[in-house]
């Protein structure tokens, strides 16, 4: 094996670009984001406690600095 073959398998792989949303996309996504933002569920306070604490978490196991300090 050539050190050009050694080279090519661990360089990571070219991530694809990002294709641009489509008109039809971005109401979709504006719309999604309406219906979050109105809900009176209760289920993101409810659940928001434990979330934040498992994100905090793992960033502690990795030494990360934690994303919230209150």
């Amino acid at each position: 094996m050539t050190s050009q073959q050694i080279e090519q398998q661990i360089q990571p792989k070219a991530i694809s670009s990002l294709e641009p949303l489509t008109p039809e996309q971005v109401q979709k996504t504006i719309d999604m984001l309406d219906e979050w933002m109105t809900d009176e569920s209760g289920y993101d306070e409810e659940t928001w406690p434990a979330l934040k604490a498992a994100l905090d978490k793992e960033r502690d196991i990795v030494s990360a600095e934690r994303l919230f300090n209150e």
